[in-house]
């Protein structure tokens, strides 16, 4: 049986990189979405402001998330260029903790804005609500199972 290949630190960063973007276009699908939802709620003349308060915060706190989400691309990003064992290994912690610290906890405090929110037209809140949670929760998942799976690239990356 042929030994497999380990990934080279160029491999692993590049498989950072699409998952990220395709997290990336999970969450300005939802901010279309939100906005979308601002924009009809803002049409409609009889919906009262407090609805439209709320679409629009959450479009707002959605993009800041993206742009928490591609601020680990600069991270590994300095691991690409430099290149070296040691630097991708620190630049790979750096990036868990900010993953874990800022990324997951901004998401959180969305999360727990949604549920908390209050929204004049129940219509409104049981639809977009629903699909919010439904879209964060697997942005989430995809960014909590991260670990385990870079343990394993990384070892295999320190091995090249």
């Amino acid at each position: 049986m042929a030994a497999q290949k380990k990934p080279s630190v160029r491999d692993v960063l590049w498989r950072k990189k699409r998952a990220r973007d395709q997290m990336l276009d999970a969450v300005g699908h939802l901010c279309d979405e939100a906005w979308a939802l601002f924009e009809k709620i803002a049409a409609d003349r009889s919906a009262h402001t407090k609805d439209a308060v709320t679409a629009r915060e959450l479009t707002l706190r959605l993009r800041s998330l993206a742009y928490l989400i591609e601020g680990e691309h600069y991270i590994d990003r300095i691991a690409f260029e430099l290149q070296t064992k040691e630097v991708y290994l620190t630049a790979n912690e750096v990036a868990k903790s900010y993953v874990s610290e800022m990324v997951l906890r901004y998401l959180d405090a969305i999360l727990l804005y949604g549920k908390q929110s209050e929204w004049d037209s129940e219509e409104f809140q049981t639809e977009y609500r629903t699909s919010l949670e439904k879209n964060l929760e697997e942005i989430r998942a995809k960014l909590i199972p991260a670990a385990p799976q870079q343990a394993e690239e990384n070892e295999s990356a320190q091995d090249d």
